[in-house]
């Protein structure tokens, strides 16, 4: 054999399992059975969101809780983890609870959140805003003036919530 029909013997042949590895992994890539989302990107895009949330209605904020990582169920069953992240505003003084769940309910809105507005009760009610779907499972948006806070949950992903707080 020449030396030439060996190599594109060797080309070919290269090709080839180079097709085949991209077809095997874009397979496992497209499996109806994966989760929307990895661990690491829903921790991400819950932080995202709730300090997206908090800029749009301004103030100093601090973290109350999290993100901290907790048992959910896919849709299909399975465990799986969701991280949820608590903020609280440090300064309420001028606050306008009003503009403010109007500002909170604008964003998830635009952000394709299913929002609903509710209202404690009392002779001076704790305003605030509840959203679930889009990019996640829940958000709640609280504005008593004494105390504001935001509290999301991230959407289920697949993951071992103990393994992931061992991680963290």
């Amino acid at each position: 054999m020449t030396t030439s029909l060996a190599r594109r013997r060797w080309i070919t042949a290269l090709t080839a399992l180079s097709a085949c590895a991209t077809l095997i992994l874009t397979s496992c890539a497209n499996d109806p059975g994966e989760p929307a989302v990895q661990p690491s990107e829903a921790k991400k895009s819950i932080i995202q969101l709730v300090e997206q949330s908090t800029a749009a209605v301004g103030g100093d904020w601090a973290v109350f809780s999290g993100p901290a990582v907790r048992n959910c169920g896919q849709p299909d069953g399975a465990d799986g983890a969701a991280y949820i992240y608590i903020v609280e505003r440090m300064d309420t003084e001028g606050a306008d609870p009003e503009a403010d769940v109007a500002a909170m309910t604008a964003l998830w809105e635009r952000l394709h959140i299913n929002v609903e507005q509710y209202h404690s009760g009392g002779a001076d009610p704790i305003k605030g805003v509840r959203g679930t779907g889009g990019p996640l499972n829940s958000i709640a948006f609280e504005a008593d003036p004494e105390r504001y806070s935001v509290t999301g949950v991230s959407e289920c992903s697949d993951g071992d919530p103990l393994r992931l707080r061992l991680e963290d």
